[in-house]
């Protein structure tokens, strides 16, 4: 079990500076808050420790690598197997990149990554045969704000 413990102001710029790019090095981000590398270093593993860091990661550009449809499809699980159970079986759809609870009229969004519209009607007609209820697509035809994070805390104690 990890026990989350306060960070404090040099933790938050840190994290804040790892956001930005992840690949800073420790040297670089120890300059910019007046520590040391070393202190860098311990306080990231001690972030990751306590469960405040949970990765590292790519952003990939799906549009780069062929992928350049984005849709988001809601749907009803009607055969009440249980949302986790039918997630289970939406995992077999490599081109599901999330899926995730949602209230209201739909119990599952999820966001798709397609070829082409004639891909995305293929990968619709898979996820009618795992859940034939209901559903709801939404093409994404631009994007103007990703990946952006809510501000941390501005003080720690």
């Amino acid at each position: 079990m990890i026990i989350l413990q306060r960070m404090d102001a040099n933790d938050y710029q840190i994290v804040e500076f790892l956001i930005r790019d992840g690949r800073m090095p420790y040297a670089q981000i120890a300059n910019q808050i007046g520590v040391s590398t070393g202190t860098v270093h311990q306080r990231v593993k001690r972030l990751r420790e306590r469960g405040y860091i949970d990765s590292f990661t790519v952003e990939l550009n799906w549009e780069a690598l062929g992928y350049p449809v984005d849709a988001f499809i809601s749907i009803r699980d009607n055969e009440s197997r249980g949302l986790a159970e039918l997630s289970e079986r939406l995992r077999t759809i490599p081109f599901i990149k999330s899926s995730a609870a949602v209230t209201g009229e739909f119990d599952l969004l999820l966001h798709i990554k397609a070829r082409s519209s004639r891909h995305l009607g293929e990968i619709l007609d898979e996820i009618r045969q795992i859940a034939p209820g209901p559903s709801r697509t939404v093409v994404t035809l631009s994007s103007y704000i990703e990946g952006q994070i809510p501000p941390l805390p501005a003080d720690a104690d």
